[in-house]
């Protein structure tokens, strides 16, 4: 019995323990604000911060945005109100200041205001902030269409200065097509060839030409135009382009970022594609159209080759009869 016993209790002591690692899950809403301001304004944004994991310690950080390339990432760096010629942040209404520390319990919700202050020498045009509730252990941006970090979620700004009030919006439709090695041309309509039953993938690209920023969204329209019936509507997923950039458009067929939408071609068909793309508050609005071609390559020389092998054969065995 005291040998049992000393075995239980080494056997208890060289036991690995468990080891929970805390689980961070926030949210954040909204996931951004429109703004428009004058120089020498103050506005004033609601935000209301949700902790759904473990207890954190959290801060709220200022962060300003700049584009990185067409697929809508961002380049950050944290922004300091500590220029009076800069544009300066604050919290509205609060014994607390934007980078202090706060410990936030399971399940709890904060609401809190921040204040915008934009200096009456500031230029016109349009500049770019995330509003980030995060962990003091974050790593940086993984995500950017709602701005995620590693420890925190956060909300975009699109601020617009304008001492008039009035914004220069404007965009074009840079690209539209569908992605084939191989084109006939058949009158004056050049046409993109696909095998029967084939993926065709669908790129839109729109380019923001204006100052300001632009939410674009609207639709692509797949017509049949000989030998296929009915039709295909694919709504485009409303997204903002900022000043200078441009993006590929998104729908729910969309099979990765770099591609608007795949549809899986019929047997047989000549169709028109038709995207329409309104662009900013004055709805502007953009038309392009493309054609494409689906013939059942693949069978054809499958029927051939098996109408040939079937002629050979039967060659072949006239003969051997015949001898």
């Amino acid at each position: 019995m005291k040998y049992l016993f000393l075995i239980i209790v080494l056997s208890s002591l060289f036991v690995p323990q468990t080891v929970h690692a805390s689980q961070f899950s926030f949210s954040q809403s909204p996931q951004s604000h429109e703004v428009m301001a004058k120089p020498g304004k103050t506005v004033i944004l609601p935000y209301t911060l949700t902790n759904v994991g473990d207890p954190s310690v959290m801060q709220l950080q200022i962060y300003a945005l700049s584009v990185k390339d067409s697929q809508g990432s961002y380049e950050i760096i944290p922004h300091y109100s500590d220029n009076s010629e800069k544009i300066q942040f604050y919290l509205n209404n609060s014994l607390h200041s934007l980078q202090e520390p706060f410990f936030m319990n399971t399940s709890e919700a904060i609401s809190y205001e921040i204040a915008i202050q934009v200096p009456e020498n500031m230029r016109d045009g349009d500049y770019y902030f995330a509003v980030v509730g995060q962990t003091e252990q974050n790593e940086g941006f993984v995500d950017t269409s709602t701005v995620f970090l590693q420890g925190g979620v956060g909300s975009i700004i699109y601020l617009s200065v304008s001492s008039d009030g009035s914004l220069n919006q404007a965009g074009n439709i840079t690209q539209f097509g569908v992605q084939s090695n191989h084109s006939i041309v058949w009158g004056n309509t050049e046409y993109r060839v696909f095998d029967s039953f084939a993926d065709i993938p669908i790129v839109l690209s729109v380019a923001n030409t204006g100052m300001n920023y632009f939410q674009a969204k609207g639709t692509i329209s797949v017509r049949p135009t000989l030998f296929e019936s009915g039709s295909l509507v694919i709504d485009l997923v409303p997204t903002y382009l900022l000043s200078d950039s441009s993006k590929v458009m998104l729908s729910s067929k969309s099979s990765s970022r770099s591609n608007t939408a795949t549809i899986q071609a019929p047997l047989i068909g000549v169709f028109t594609a038709q995207a329409v793309v309104t662009m900013g508050t004055s709805v502007h609005t953009q038309i392009s159209n493309i054609s494409y071609l689906v013939f059942p390559f693949m069978y054809v020389l499958y029927f051939v080759g098996a109408v040939l092998f079937t002629a050979t054969g039967m060659v072949f065995m006239k003969r051997m009869r015949s001898e």
